[in-house]
């Protein structure tokens, strides 16, 4: 396995730039997730660090080997990258075996050898008696499975996976990403991993990177990302929010709807603060924080999402409680802020 260093990159289509300026490193070992709406250039990035684009501009480095550049440096056969598209994308003439080991070098390997490595790649998907079955014989599951052994067998410097779970339904998608991710980690290696789901992206991966129009809008931990979001639009990336407005004193006092300290000071500067749902503590009890009229009630199960209009400012609140509710609609409600106060000017 081996580190990947993307500097200053930037892939045009035509006229279009879909890439522009795109800086990021992942350490040896590490898993992140690219993050992003449609069309942002999260599928572009992969297929560029697997030189499957040529990039218009920059550097991509697998350690401290150069593979990428305008002129592209490694063609995609010699850069040893595991690359996993969606769907899998197995070939269907191919059995489970021939599938595994179709990117073995033949002239590196005999065929005992390519035979045992597609034999150790199925036990490890846990797949063992199916060698012979066609992709036509196999779940959604299955398939996912096989396109990562195949993927895996050619002992890639660097795993790349584009939305591999997308295709599934819910349920099944959480059992195998879990076991996914559990196999890269107990191999040590080091993965990309695309998708527009974002607690796919919070749960699976050391680093989260959120794109934007061809960028990078801002990386680290999922708790960083989560917690102590660079923007509104970041926020909403990664969870859901309340963007409400705020009034910044001089001296630092924060003035917004939920607030308890309120600035004395009509001239402050104008913008907002962004707050999660889960942040907001609703109570029965007279004077525990600011009245409202709670309006509706969305029910999850697991928990539920409230929507409160405050007394005070007719401001509408959205709170999330641990379902299910003890509550019901008309009933007047005390919202308290509970968590960071995350202040942004206008720009």
């Amino acid at each position: 396995m081996t580190s990947l260093s993307v500097s200053h990159l930037f892939v045009n289509f035509g006229d279009r730039e879909v890439i522009s300026d795109l800086s990021l490193d992942l350490a040896e070992g590490e898993i992140a997730s690219l993050l992003g709406p449609s069309g942002c250039g999260k599928t572009t990035l992969l297929r560029a660090i697997a030189g499957l684009i040529q990039p218009s501009a920059g550097t991509i480095r697998f350690g401290s080997q150069l593979v990428g550049v305008s002129s592209v440096v490694l063609p995609p056969s010699k850069r040893k990258t595991g690359y996993v598209p969606q769907q899998g994308a197995l070939f269907p003439h191919l059995s489970v075996a021939k599938n595994i080991s179709f990117g073995l070098d033949r002239e590196q390997y005999s065929q005992s050898e390519i035979s045992q490595i597609a034999a150790e790649m199925i036990s490890l998907i846990g797949m063992s008696g199916l060698e012979d079955r066609m992709p036509y014989q196999l779940s959604g599951g299955q398939q996912m499975r096989v396109a990562l052994a195949r993927a895996l067998a050619i002992k890639p410097k660097l795993i790349l996976l584009d939305e591999p779970f997308a295709a599934l339904d819910a349920a099944f998608r959480d059992e195998l990403r879990t076991e996914v991710i559990g196999l890269l980690r107990s191999l040590g290696s080091t993965a990309l991993l695309v998708t527009h789901d974002r607690e796919e992206a919070l749960v699976s991966s050391d680093r989260v990177i959120l794109m934007r129009g061809g960028q990078v809008a801002q990386s680290g931990t999922p708790e960083e990302v989560y917690e102590a979001p660079n923007s509104a639009e970041t926020a909403a990336s990664t969870g859901d929010v309340l963007t409400l407005p705020a009034l910044k004193s001089a001296l630092g006092v924060i003035d917004y709807p939920l607030s308890i300290s309120k600035s004395s000071s009509a001239d402050g500067q104008s913008g907002y603060v962004v707050i999660r749902p889960e942040e907001i503590r609703v109570s029965k009890e007279i004077g525990n924080g600011q009245e409202g009229v709670l309006k509706h009630i969305d029910y999850y199960g697991h928990d539920a999402m409230l929507t409160i209009d405050l007394t005070r400012s007719s401001t509408i609140i959205r709170a999330r409680v641990a379902g299910p509710a003890e509550f019901t609609v008309g009933q007047k409600v005390y919202l308290e802020h509970v968590g960071p106060v995350r202040y942004f000017s206008h720009r």
